[in-house]
């Protein structure tokens, strides 16, 4: 079917309000570097997560005009290495007393100022280091620990683990993957047609780190080469892929439509903390960078995913696994690719609009109709694809 025919959602690069709608990427990009300039110069020293929080998750008012906006990730990569080019700001390296070296951000021009902005480098060093010893330890447990609680939970609802505990899942049925999924569960889905149960295996990453993803980014390819290659070793098995990340960009839910799994951002990031931690060192991490989204978990604090499990999966199982089968897990090849995290980023450009190539005739394929087709979720010129982002 000719791509004119097909649905195109309008490719937007933040969220705004008032005479911010409509802008073109360049014009996003402007904007950005604006936004990037006044945090810069109030904060003096920030780094690059807590520009994101402070841009993208929050939301900039433009000073003296009113406009309200909110930065995509890939938008203000683009504006950062713009001022740097432009020595507007600059990027400063600060080793701190636990060994750890911080990237930070600051003003260009630091000329009757640097005593001061270096007291603010020592504090917001001190506090990205902190965050950055955490998330090598704490997050990716937690994050787990949360999704297994929750599946445990909602065990009344008919999610059975694969393994105990809702643990990792290597092997399904005869077939094996190299590197195991992070959770995995049955869930039975009353077939229309026979109106009888059927088992759905629902396969979980979870991805509870800083970065907003993307559908370029490896991790998404880590889980769908996985339940690709179950879904070709078992043929007659419904699978439902589920990507449990922090943020994720509206062009991978996109993708996630197009090609049949299911992407849940939970909007937090949980962690632990190292014993006798005293809370107070979180409070002043979150207040210092901005990262209102930090959610401890504990034996006093115990956070839950409700939506995805009681009412999410439940209405959409069915027809994920059916994409999943007929469309999705036939790109395994694609997934293969750019599963790799070592790609350059012009290589795995071009390996998203290949992927996005073969989708479109997998969708044609599997008789989707071209007024459900997005196919707008793969960015096909190097220039709309920053790295870093």
């Amino acid at each position: 079917m000719g791509e004119e025919m097909k649905r195109r959602p309008a490719v937007s690069h933040g969220h705004g309000v008032r005479d911010v709608r409509g802008l073109d990427r360049a014009a996003w990009v402007e904007l950005a570097k604006g936004a990037v300039v006044d945090l810069v110069e109030a904060e003096f020293a920030v780094p690059h997560a807590e520009l994101e929080a402070r841009l993208w998750e929050r939301v900039w008012e433009e000073p003296g005009s009113g406009r309200r906006a909110s930065f995509f990730p890939h938008i203000l990569s683009e504006a950062v290495r713009g001022l740097t080019a432009e020595e507007q700001i600059q990027t400063w390296e600060h080793p701190t007393k636990g060994g750890v070296t911080t990237e930070l951000i600051i003003p260009g021009n630091v000329d009757g100022r640097w005593t001061y902005i270096e007291r603010v480098i020592r504090r917001k060093a001190m506090l990205y280091a902190r965050f950055l010893r955490w998330s090598k330890t704490e997050f990716g447990p937690a994050g787990e620990a949360v999704v297994r609680a929750s599946l445990t939970d909602a065990m009344h609802r008919g999610f059975v683990p694969i393994t105990p505990g809702f643990g990792e899942v290597a092997t399904l049925g005869t077939a094996s993957v190299r590197g195991p999924l992070d959770s995995g569960a049955w869930m039975l889905v009353n077939d229309p047609v026979a109106r009888l149960p059927v088992p759905h295996a629902i396969l979980f990453e979870i991805k509870n780190r800083r970065l907003t993803l993307y559908p370029r980014h490896a991790e998404v390819h880590q889980l769908l080469y996985k339940a690709a290659h179950f879904q070709q070793e078992l043929p007659g098995q419904r699978i439902v892929p589920v990507l449990i990340c922090r943020r994720a960009h509206k062009w991978l839910f996109w993708m996630a439509k197009d090609l049949g799994f299911i992407v849940h951002d939970t909007k937090k990031q949980y962690l632990t903390l190292p014993d006798k931690t005293d809370p107070r060192l979180l409070e002043e991490v979150r207040a210092g960078l901005a990262l209102d989204d930090l959610q401890l978990v504990s034996s006093t604090s115990q956070p839950r995913i409700h939506n995805l499990f009681l009412e999410v999966l439940p209405a959409q199982a069915r027809a994920v696994a059916e994409r999943w089968a007929q469309a999705g897990s036939t790109l395994l090849k694609h997934y293969q690719t750019m599963r790799d995290d070592r790609l350059k980023p012009w290589t795995r450009t071009e390996a998203l609009a290949d992927l996005r190539a073969d989708a479109a005739l997998a969708l044609d394929a599997a008789g989707v109709p071209a007024d459900e087709q997005i196919l707008a979720w793969a960015l096909e010129e190097d220039t709309d694809a920053p790295e870093g982002y």
